[in-house]
């Protein structure tokens, strides 16, 4: 054996260090499939337990939640009728249904009007538009005056 190592020696040497790192590469790959592998069976088994917790609390919560729906489908003319008639007093029409259909999302815009005009009908309420709210009179010449 010399003190500085021959041309073979050193590509010996090369070859094992490039035969070592084939190896590593190869169990790297192979750990990383692995991984994969488990990270999406693990994927798979937290959406399906996620999915049965969600059904059960469902299904507790069916109950109480399909009662209160119940009431709130029977009682949700009177509830949006009692709103616009509190709105009405100190909101022209269009600032209630902003507030009641836009805002608060309580019916649709039709049905909006239809309970209007049934408020109306029955006498309950008087619409005002925008301008009686603000106080603004109109006098015979056309002119404008703030109360």
């Amino acid at each position: 054996m010399w003190i500085v190592p021959t041309k073979k020696e050193i590509r010996k040497s090369f070859v094992r260090r490039d035969q070592k790192i084939e190896q590593l590469e190869n169990k790297l790959l192979e750990i990383s499939l692995k991984l994969a592998t488990l990270e999406g069976s693990q994927a798979v088994l937290l959406s399906r337990y996620q999915y049965q917790a969600q059904a059960s609390v469902k299904k507790s919560l069916g109950g109480l939640e399909t009662n209160i729906m119940q009431k709130i489908r029977t009682n949700k003319k009177a509830l949006v009728t009692n709103e616009i008639i509190a709105l009405m007093e100190t909101h022209a029409t269009q600032e209630a249904f902003n507030i009641i259909v836009r805002e608060k999302g309580l019916c649709s815009k039709a049905s909006f009007y239809r309970y209007l005009s049934g408020l109306k009908y029955q006498g309950i309420i008087k619409t005002k538009t925008t301008s009686e709210v603000l106080g603004v009179v109109h006098d015979a010449t056309g002119r404008t005056e703030q109360n």
